[in-house]
């Protein structure tokens, strides 16, 4: 197929135009984003018959994703996950940011990276695709942090996401992306028969608010032991506290052991395995996605999309015996996270 890049507008917000990036691999894989909010808004990879589909719940026009809260295909910061009381803490000083979900902050508030316009450009390369955004902002986070988010996609059917970040003054950084992963294909079904599959020592309980509570848990002998894959509808259908808790599935930090998941469904043959250095990993599936609206491939409902969320400990401001997201002045923040897509059992 031709390996190519194509730009177009995707609609518009407050009056600027958003555009949407779609790079293709030879062999046919589509990756596309948009500048609002450095979102993805298409997967398409083959399976095993070698039809390509879309893998993540997405838009087709950039105003759904404005109107729908719940993150879909961002980039997430300043700070992934929930805040306690929307406080961050430095040097001995409390800053007190704007809360949006009730008292507390959420994936860096109502103005975090997922709600700004970023600036694109592209790069072609012999054996890759990059779209890269570009970010200066200055919302309620201290210091005017610059940002740059780069999708790479390579001929591997792989995407590397490359995160780089600095501050003019001491602040928390600590980004991931905010994609609802389902392999079927289009959203033909629900994530039930999809497997996951990590290896975790312990994960961190929430609260009924969502909240990571201070004290890991170990996973051994639980529902929330992913080593040797679990098929999600029997970690869905647990009568376990923590489950109900979570509306009736995850929304659960978890400490890694090893820095790769792996995210299968059978019936497409489809494989997803992500690869991060990142300490912790918080696993959502969907439990309030809700009804109502429409997705490009199919209305949406509960349990349609898995969010796997690399990323440092949430609320670990609160708890300093968790890895830092502490930024000092000047220093450098940088990640990578890589996404291979495969296809299982074919003959």
């Amino acid at each position: 197929m031709l390996r190519q890049i194509t730009q177009a507008s995707f609609g518009e917000i407050d009056g600027f135009e958003v555009i949407e990036t779609v790079m293709q691999n030879a062999s046919g894989m589509r990756f596309a984003s948009c500048t609002y909010g450095a979102t993805i808004t298409e997967i398409a990879v083959p399976n095993r018959e070698g039809l390509i589909e879309n893998v993540v719940c997405s838009f087709n026009q950039v105003k759904d994703y404005k109107q729908n809260p719940q993150f879909f295909g961002s980039t997430i910061g300043p700070f992934a996950g929930r805040l306690e009381n929307s406080e961050i803490v430095i040097d001995g000083k409390t800053l007190q940011l704007k809360p949006n979900e009730g008292k507390h902050l959420l994936h860096g508030g109502s103005k975090g990276f997922h709600n700004a316009l970023w600036t694109v450009e592209t790069i072609e390369r012999p054996d890759s695709l990059t779209t890269k955004y570009t970010l200066t902002y200055n919302e309620e986070f201290p210091g005017i942090i610059q940002m740059e988010v780069s999708f790479t996609l390579l001929e591997t059917n792989e995407v590397v996401v490359t995160y780089k970040g600095s501050s003019s003054e001491d602040t928390f950084l600590n980004c991931t992306n905010h994609s609802y992963f389902n392999l079927s294909g289009n959203l033909k079904h629900p994530i039930h028969q999809h497997t996951l599959q990590f290896e975790a020592q312990s994960y961190i309980p929430i609260d009924e608010q969502g909240l990571p509570l201070g004290e890991p848990i170990a996973v051994a002998g639980t529902c929330f032991d992913f080593s040797a894959g679990s098929i999600l509808q029997e970690i869905l259908e647990q009568n376990d506290p923590q489950i109900q808790l979570a509306s009736g599935g995850l929304d659960h930090p978890f400490l890694l052991n090893k820095g790769k998941i792996v995210l299968a469904d059978e019936e497409s043959g489809r494989r997803l395995s992500i690869v991060t250095q990142e300490p912790a990993v918080v696993i959502y599936t969907g439990n309030k996605m809700g009804k109502g609206y429409q997705f490009k491939n199919a209305p949406a409902q509960n349990f349609l999309g898995i969010c796997i969320e690399e990323q440092n400990v949430p609320n670990s401001i609160k708890y300093p015996h968790y890895p830092s997201s502490f930024l000092a002045k000047g220093k450098l923040y940088q990640k990578k996270t890589y996404y291979k897509f495969e296809v299982v059992g074919v003959t």
